[in-house]
């Protein structure tokens, strides 16, 4: 037994200090471990693909951002309007460790991708560091075991994954501006308690300050905070001069206003100041850096996006207010979905107890979750006025959705717990296993969570709710596709034999151009230069870009098709290669003839078809090409394999694959004046036999025999 002291402040000291320390220890090691569950996934395999904003601008600005503030030039660290001043400061840090571990000797030269980790490095970090404080905040608010099971939902949802995991805003902002609303929550519920409440006003001021500086849409959570402080500012007790309900009504708000309107200036003043204090540009040209935020606002996030957007199956400039729940819903979890639908049920079923019988769920902790559901409906609202969407730009609702599906988790155990222990009672045999069903049920979805973290390493973008038919349904509904998927289309080209023949072209050149040995060019150079391989990407036909172009590609057998988790990302295209003459021949149903280049010498001649395979070859095909002169005699010919001798044999051709190869003849010294016949097909090596031909001019069979085209005719002198 313990033994407790009589005197009340030394067995305070002597029985409740062992006891404090051993929380502190307790939430010290639940924070590590989440910490440690938030950074694994976002950390691990950072050099993996680029997304387009990245390839397009945020390593280029970074790198300037860094450039500028080495030479002082603080005018010169306005580069986009977001203003992303808070990446490219975590950018920076990023290319500080790479340079300092390059002049270590610990590596050498870094390619592109290695380059970018090192950038987004910081920013991983930080939101694992936002993670841990956000539980550490919300097990203030709400159940301690809620803001468990919500912090858990963070570390492993597939969508925030992604977003924490490069070097962009909207995952920065979703944690500084949810950072900030707990804190704002926090300080109310110390006046709660009779404190003052300052500190955590303050810390939240800073934060929204660093969420002003990451991206322009933080401006959304400045009502929203002015509206918090005066619904939780204190009742207003009414004097004996007050007496009349109108005056006391009257009265009441205005003592409000008063006390909601010193603590947001307050909050809003240090916001400022930490915006002030962050951006160069505005100690030495602030009319730009404040022309350039706002000019972004108003042109770029008020007009449709300029590529075009897809919903529902179309390309369309304003994909309309179900935009962004449709896209949500996508984006959860099988569990996070489940908790948002018991959440619910057991809300509507608290609002039926409260109309019906009067029984009040609306404690402190309730009036939180009230606060998240207003926080994520007013966030989405202002983001539908819009007509730019994407469904990142609703990303900082998740942790406020995360908490309200962690609640519907956490309430829907304890029902089935009471409700199998009731169960369990009744049987004699097997009650024990009865009753463990919940607890196995939530660690068994517990695992599912874990699992498709690590199977969708690190295509966290392609990850959509297995419920709702995942990817491959996902693909009709939205946008798909944000630089992901080309490391492997850049891989899979790399090893391609022939890569060098020619130029790539495709339309996200960036996101592309570092994972192959030769240039790159854009999408609308087809036709423009002879093309090798052209990449058709996902996004590019969703929103219906260049339809001109693609439409090409519509009847030609894509080579190689990148699929990642059921979504069809990218299509390569080998491009037939050039010819002088059209022929448009089909042999059998496996290869095509787009045509010849033919040049003659005294000695030869040199004819180069340009073969396409509509299949992937069954046989191993030879090419006869015959000269025949007037009377029907073969005065020259030669059989080769169309890829040439010791070339790859047809019945190894990929479907879509293009080969040009050119085939001499030799023409007898003694060849007498006349006209000839050039005649062309192809045989089975194996039994000999012709491939039938349709298409293009075919040749006398009485003087070429069956299935041959006649190339053209030569009159020799």
């Amino acid at each position: 037994m313990q033994r407790v002291e009589r005197n009340p402040a030394r067995g305070a000291s002597v029985f409740l200090a062992p006891q404090s320390a051993l929380t502190i220890g307790r939430t010290l090691l639940t924070a590590l471990i989440l910490g440690t569950l938030m950074l694994a996934p976002r950390a691990f395999g950072l050099a993996d693909f680029l997304t387009t904003d990245e390839a397009y601008h945020w390593i280029r600005f970074t790198e300037r951002f860094d450039a500028a503030l080495s030479a002082g030039r603080w005018a010169d660290t306005i580069y986009v309007g977001h203003p992303g001043i808070t990446m490219f400061w975590l950018g920076r840090t990023g290319l500080m460790i790479e340079r300092m571990v390059r002049d270590l000797g610990w590596i050498g030269a870094p390619a592109m991708v290695e380059h970018l980790a090192w950038l987004r490095l910081p920013g991983v970090i930080l939101q694992a560091l936002c993670g841990m404080a956000t539980w550490l905040l919300l097990r203030r608010l709400v159940d301690p075991t809620v803001a468990l099971v919500a912090s858990f939902l963070w570390a492993t949802s597939p969508y925030l994954i992604a977003h924490g995991r490069v070097l962009h805003l909207d995952a920065l902002l979703t944690g500084l501006i949810t950072l900030s609303l707990l804190l704002l929550l926090v300080s109310w519920r110390q006046q709660q308690a009779g404190k003052d409440g300052w500190t955590a006003l303050l810390g939240s001021g800073a934060l929204t300050g660093l969420a002003l500086l990451t991206k322009g849409p933080a401006l959304i959570f400045l009502p929203f905070a002015g509206v918090l402080l005066f619904a939780f500012a204190p009742a207003y007790t009414a004097t004996s001069r007050h007496t009349g309900d109108i005056l006391r009504l009257a009265s009441g708000i205005a003592h409000r206003l008063r006390y909601a309107a010193v603590r947001f200036c307050v909050w809003l003043g240090i916001a400022i100041c930490v915006v002030f204090a962050g951006w160069p540009a505005l100690w030495t040209a602030p009319d730009a850096a404040l022309r350039a935020y706002a000019d972004e606002i108003i042109f770029n996030g008020g007009r449709p996006n300029g590529d075009g957007q897809f919903f529902n199956g179309q390309a369309i400039d304003d994909p309309g207010v179900w935009f962004y729940p449709v896209a949500s819903l996508f984006r959860t979890t099988p569990v996070m979905l489940i908790g948002l639908i018991v959440f619910g049920l057991f809300a509507g079923l608290d609002a039926w107890r409260f109309w019906r019988r009067g029984e009040a769920p609306f404690d402190s902790r309730y009036r939180v979750l009230v606060v998240f559901i207003a926080f994520a409906a007013f966030w989405t609202f202002v983001m539908t006025l819009g007509a730019k969407k994407f469904d990142r730009y609703v990303l900082p609702i998740w942790p406020s959705l995360l908490v309200l599906a962690a609640t519907g988790i956490v309430r829907g155990y304890g029902a089935a717990r009471a409700w199998f222990a009731r169960r369990a009672t009744t049987i004699q045999r097997g009650g024990a296993w009865l009753a463990r069903i919940p607890l196995a049920t939530l660690i068994a979805l517990g695992g599912v969570e874990v699992g498709q973290v690590i199977w969708y390493h690190p295509y966290y973008l392609s990850y959509y709710n297995p419920l709702l038919g995942g990817g491959p349904v996902a693909q009709r509904m939205v946008l798909i596709g944000w630089g992901e998927g080309m490391d492997q289309v850049g891989a899979w080209l790399s090893a391609r034999p022939d890569i060098r023949y020619g130029p790539v072209i495709s339309a996200l050149r960036p996101t592309l151009q570092p994972f192959v040995p030769v240039d790159v060019r854009d999408i609308t150079d087809l036709g423009t230069l002879p093309v090798n391989y052209a990449v058709v990407y996902l996004e590019s036909v969703q929103r219906g870009a260049h339809p001109e172009i693609y439409r090409q590609f519509e009847a030609m057998t894509p080579i190689h098709t990148i699929t990642i988790h059921g979504i069809e990302y990218a299509r390569i295209y080998q491009l037939p290669r050039p010819f002088a003459q059209p022929i448009h021949a089909c042999f059998g149903d496996e290869i095509t003839l787009h045509g010849v280049t033919i040049e003659a010498s005294p000695d030869h001649l040199l004819v180069t078809p340009s073969w396409g395979a509509l299949v992937s070859p069954t046989r191993d095909y030879t090419v006869f090409m015959q000269m025949i002169d007037a009377q029907g005699r073969r005065v020259a010919g030669v059989d080769v394999p169309p890829a040439g001798v010791g070339g790859l044999p047809a019945s190894a051709w990929l479907a879509g694959q293009q080969v040009a190869v050119p085939l001499p003849l030799p023409l007898p010294s003694d060849l007498p004046a006349g006209t000839y016949e050039i005649v062309i097909g192809l045989y089975d090596a194996n039994s000999g036999e012709r491939a039938p031909v349709s298409g293009g001019v075919a040749a006398d069979p009485a003087r070429a025999g069956p299935h041959a085209l006649l190339l053209t005719t030569l009159t020799l002198p």
